[in-house]
């Protein structure tokens, strides 16, 4: 009933996630759902990973000396159609339970996760990732999911 997750307390600095994906990558630890959360000083970055894996991503993370931990959460069957988040949101708000943060596992295409990025200038991330062959998905094909 209940799903094991990773926290990780990062300082807010460039390229702390980095270092935990890579953290995470190089053990051989495939990251299925993530979150990032942050203040102007820090971050709390939150992972599903398989479960043969939790002890595994907090070791590499703790002996690299980011502070992790896990808790339980609940994995929800939402419909995929429209008003299908508003039923489970309509059953949660009709009792005394409160969401305190949710967040999605990654959609993939053709094999690969699409993770939604903001970047502090859109056109010369977009140009910059295009121009080191990552593909980009647009509106119509995100649509089209």
């Amino acid at each position: 009933m209940f799903v094991r997750q990773i926290s990780v307390f990062v300082e807010n600095v460039r390229g702390t996630l980095r270092k935990i994906t890579k953290l995470i990558g190089d053990a051989g630890i495939d990251i299925l759902a993530l979150s990032v959360a942050d203040t102007a000083n820090f971050g709390i970055v939150r992972m599903i990973v398989r479960e043969a894996d939790i002890e595994k991503g907090l070791k590499v993370l703790k002996d690299a000396g980011c502070p992790a931990r896990t808790n339980r959460v609940v994995c929800v069957c939402v419909p995929n159609r429209p008003s299908g988040l508003d039923e489970v949101l309509a059953v949660i708000d009709e009792s005394d339970v409160s969401i305190e943060y949710l967040y999605s596992f990654n959609y993939s295409a053709d094999g690969q996760a699409l993770i939604i990025f903001r970047l502090s200038d859109t056109e010369a991330g977009a140009k910059l990732l295009l121009d080191n062959g990552i593909v980009l998905f647009t509106q119509e094909e995100v649509n089209a999911l």
